[in-house]
């Protein structure tokens, strides 16, 4: 096994979240990339980047789930076990001791940690706790109380991410009146609208250090303003990498997150919004600005060395928001060095099948 060549299996990732990763691995020619997932219809079947991929109907049980990545070992002698999405990785941080003899497991936090950056409520209060600067948060137990809230403010699930499920209450009557719909329950939660600008940061740490990091600003709105941005623009700014690293610190962090951050144009600074501890949609933004998340991830958790890595400050496109620039500026079509360079079209030109089975399926859903 070398720094460029050994096997990794993904397991039980999303389908929109399988593509990036494999993208991102297949740029090292020499790893071998196994898939083993819940579905039985994938897209990422049909990529010419996968060695395998393997459908388990039964992984949402703990015992089958452990079962069948030991077959998975056993059977292509697997070097490197990678979880995407954070079903994958909250399973392999409590199985971890039942998978680590018979092999590696890329670093990751522990279940204590995981569950703090995962649960909106648990991570409000525990920034709180490290003076972690962060948006005013209302909590289960006060959300009854109107009285005590200063609108307008944002209504979001306590678990989850990817900007689902979150929409904005402008004032009191509003809020009233969605709770006369019933349409909430004590599974959200209410936190302060700040005015300003998303920004975000992505890193790779160990023991909360940080190996590998990209800060992207959003360039193009998606369908809302909660979704992830469609269009990114990579910066520097020490200022808001020094509150993501005593983050990161604050909770011994090891593998992979995506902070989603704000800067608060009241007062100049910037809040951690949450943090998305898994694998993220820019993430191929990321390697083509020149941070290659999911390869460091690889290299650290197999004791390989490598420099921290610096990124370009360009800008990106994913396929939504190439498409919307094409609707918005016809002329964009010939500006080909950024399309070839700057947008996923690279990956799709050397695996372009996932993509067309997508397509495809989406057509077939309109008839």
């Amino acid at each position: 096994m070398t720094k460029n060549n050994f096997s990794v299996l993904i397991t039980v990732g999303e389908n929109n979240l399988l593509m990036f990763v494999v993208h991102c691995l297949s740029q090292v020619k020499g790893i071998k990339i196994y898939i083993i997932g819940r579905k039985e219809f994938s897209d990422i079947k049909h990529s010419n980047k996968i060695s395998n991929y393997t459908y388990y109907p039964n992984l949402n049980d703990g015992v089958n789930w452990v079962e069948g990545i030991k077959k998975e070992i056993e059977k292509f002698n697997i070097d490197l076990i990678m979880p995407i999405d954070e079903y994958g990785i909250r399973k392999t941080i409590k199985y971890r001791d039942l998978i680590v003899p018979l092999c590696k497991v890329v670093i990751l936090p522990s279940l204590e940690s995981f569950d703090i950056a995962n649960d909106k409520e648990l991570l409000w209060k525990h920034m709180q706790e490290h003076e972690i600067p962060c948006p005013k948060t209302y909590l289960s137990s006060e959300m009854l109380n109107e009285d005590i809230i200063s609108f307008p403010v944002l209504i979001k699930p306590i678990e989850g991410g990817g900007g689902k499920g979150i929409f904005t209450i402008k004032n009191k009557e509003a809020y009233r009146d969605y709770f006369l719909d019933n349409k909430i329950n004590y599974s959200y939660l209410i936190q302060s609208y700040i005015t300003g600008y998303d920004i975000d940061c992505s890193v790779l740490c160990d023991k909360g250090q940080v190996l590998a990091y990209t800060i992207q600003k959003g360039t193009l709105v998606g369908e809302n303003d909660f979704v992830p941005k469609i269009g990114v623009e990579f910066l520097i700014n020490e200022e808001l990498l020094a509150i993501v690293k005593k983050l990161m610190l604050s909770l011994n962090w090891s593998g992979l997150a995506h902070i989603d951050m704000r800067f608060d144009k009241n007062d100049n600074t910037f809040k951690v919004i949450e943090i998305n501890p898994r694998c993220w949609e820019s993430i191929e933004a990321s390697e083509i600005a020149g941070v290659n998340f999911p390869y460091l991830h690889a290299l650290k958790s197999l004791n390989f060395e490598f420099d921290k890595p610096k990124y370009k400050q360009i800008k990106y496109l994913n396929l939504l928001g190439l498409s919307k620039t094409f609707k918005n500026n016809k002329w964009f079509l010939f500006n080909f060095r950024f399309i070839l360079n700057n947008t996923p079209i690279k990956y799709f030109k050397k695996d372009p099948l996932p993509l067309l089975y997508i397509i495809y399926y989406k057509i077939k859903s309109l008839f």
